[in-house]
């Protein structure tokens, strides 16, 4: 149970990180341009699609590691 709390609360912080943190540090800047982007909006494309990475990750790790998924899961119909 410590694992996943611990699990969640890591990618919970690393969600935060990459729209707040991330952006904040290294992409606050006006130039250079990324594909004829500054690079703030380009980060902000790149967000969403590494989210689901970190999230899809997450939820295969809960599934390995989850004691009650057998409990939820009826196998009589």
């Amino acid at each position: 149970m410590i694992r996943m709390l611990t699990a969640w609360l890591a990618a919970v912080l690393l969600v935060a990180f990459l729209y707040l943190g991330a952006t904040a540090l290294w992409f606050n800047r006006p130039s250079p341009l990324i594909l004829g982007m500054p690079p703030l909006v380009f980060w902000f494309l790149v967000v969403p699609i590494v989210t689901p990475l970190v999230l899809g990750t997450l939820y295969l790790f809960d599934r390995r590691y989850n004691p009650q998924q057998d409990y939820f899961t009826d196998a009589s119909g």
